[in-house]
């Protein structure tokens, strides 16, 4: 059974973000990065959130783009805690070297970044969205 490409980005990403030491020592031990919202999260925490992929060309030979979507959750009074989180995460991300299971990343980049307030609460959310391009081993 082959596995899918971008279930085996998120899971190197994973991976890589969760033996970070520098997004440890701003997240915490064990870092907090989530595939879901735990249902009492303790903040601050990264949750990974919408994934797209397509192919690269017509002839689609496998190779796909990926853009996928990365969230810094942040209760601190400010947004500092969410830049910090961003930060790392771009640090951590632009030009990462990830071995990927059936897959090669040929690259990945950090291509948007936003921080904002949630409506209505003092948590404070911050996106980071990467584009990544895979191809599969021969």
């Amino acid at each position: 059974m082959s596995i899918n490409a971008q279930w085996a980005l998120q899971k190197s990403l994973l991976a890589m973000l969760n033996t970070d030491p520098d997004l440890g020592a701003l997240l915490g031990t064990p870092v907090r990065v989530y595939d879901d919202i735990p249902e009492q999260p303790q903040f601050p925490f990264v949750t990974f959130d919408r994934a797209i992929a397509r192919p690269v060309n017509a002839q689609h030979d496998g190779s796909l783009e990926h853009q996928m979507t990365l969230k810094v959750w942040s209760h601190y009074g400010g947004r500092r805690e969410a830049l910090e989180g961003l930060h790392a995460l771009r640090n951590i991300i632009d030009d990462a070297a990830l071995t990927l299971d059936e897959h090669y990343l040929v690259s990945i980049r950090t291509i948007f970044i936003d921080v904002f307030r949630v409506r209505s609460s003092r948590v404070y959310e911050a996106i980071l969205n990467l584009r990544a391009v895979t191809e599969p081993l021969l």
